[in-house]
């Protein structure tokens, strides 16, 4: 996730700012599921429970990052060449 990981992408300050709000969310989220107390208190325990039943709010995240990051390419691969291409 490092600036010239996504500076070669071709990534521009307001793309940084929306990866920003995504991690954001991610964290918010993440301390949402430990304050209701149902994920344990250790990280095999909330991943246990997260894998269990994933709380919508990452799934809706999941997919916005993921159609976020597909406007740029992923270096070092050719789409052409991908067994699956979408």
């Amino acid at each position: 996730m490092g600036s010239p990981a996504l500076t070669s992408r071709g990534f521009v300050e307001r793309d940084f700012d929306k990866v920003a709000e995504f991690v954001d969310r991610g964290c918010k989220i993440t301390a949402d599921i430990k304050k209701s107390g149902k994920a344990g208190t250790k990280l095999k325990e909330f991943r246990e429970y997260v894998d269990a039943s994933p709380p919508a709010a990452i799934a809706e995240l999941a997919l916005e990052v993921e159609d976020f990051a597909k406007q740029w390419p992923t270096i070092g691969f050719e789409k052409s060449g991908m067994r699956y291409q979408e």
